[in-house]
């Protein structure tokens, strides 16, 4: 988990939900040059390793570090999480589970719950349909929210880490990337709360993400698949419309195209 001058509520909150897993993990929190040393916030423990870079790099340099440190120390699984959103006590249980029984499986995804910067449910994010829905839905944009990423550190070893090339858009060249060359699949369940506000990195880097989101569409394009035309116009499309406008399109996206296969979620 990459954090950067985080509130002492939002830590608290997050790393609450990380320990109360059903199937305990270690935690690995990479500081990228906080103010305030995430060390000075948080009491030790032996099972929350905190790693901190000597001045701000940035997300991808972040989560970098922290997998230098974990694919170094012979962990054979990456679980993702942001600070601020919260993860269903049974998520690393499920995920586990998932690739135990599937070995062919890369990188491993689930629904998120996402919520307000009041906790109002908006919509469930995710890709129901396995690797021919997600491969689809990739040529438009990610298939499923970054936090609810759980992937093999062999994974890594073969297909390298986040590229430092597309800022604020390396889980989504990373998605692609295991798509290309590996396997991947989304759980239906919802096991990530997800808290979409003004704040957030993708909000305040709107339009850098956007230009390196079309960039590795076309680095990704599928020259026989229409379906790829489609997804850079609408990036287009995207860059052209204003943010709160695009806001609305998505929760409609979401709430009534994209949650087919999740109908049981909400209830």
């Amino acid at each position: 988990m990459p954090v950067y001058n985080p509130s002492a509520g939002d830590l608290a909150e997050t790393i609450e939900t990380m320990l109360a897993q059903t199937e305990s993990a270690d935690i690995v929190i990479v500081d990228d040059g906080s103010r305030l040393p995430i060390t000075q916030m948080l009491t030790p423990r032996d099972d929350v390793t905190i790693l901190r870079l000597d001045r701000n790099s940035g997300i991808t340099a972040a989560l970098n570090r922290g997998l230098d440190h974990i694919t170094g120390a012979g962990y054979e699984f990456v679980a993702r999480m942001d600070c601020g959103d919260t993860c269903a006590p049974d998520r690393i249980a499920k995920q586990l589970a998932y690739m135990d029984s599937h070995p062919d499986t890369d990188l491993l995804g689930a629904f998120a719950d996402i919520v307000d910067e009041h906790g109002n449910h908006l919509f469930f994010e995710g890709t129901s349909g396995g690797r021919p829905a997600i491969g689809r839905k990739l040529q438009d944009n990610a298939a499923f929210k970054h936090p609810t990423f759980f992937f093999r550190t062999s994974c890594v070893q073969e297909l390298g880490d986040y590229s430092t090339h597309f800022p604020h858009a390396e889980d989504y060249e990373f998605m692609c990337r295991v798509y290309a060359k590996g396997n991947i699949d989304c759980l239906d369940d919802v096991l990530v709360t997800y808290e979409k506000n003004s704040s957030s990195i993708s909000s305040k880097n709107r339009s850098t993400q956007l230009w390196s989101r079309l960039r590795i569409q076309l680095k990704y394009l599928k020259l026989t698949g229409v379906s790829a035309y489609i997804g850079v116009a609408r990036t287009f499309v995207t860059l052209l419309v204003p943010a709160t406008m695009w806001a609305r399109f998505s929760q409609f996206y979401w709430t009534h195209i994209g949650k087919r296969g999740l109908a049981t979620k909400a209830q």
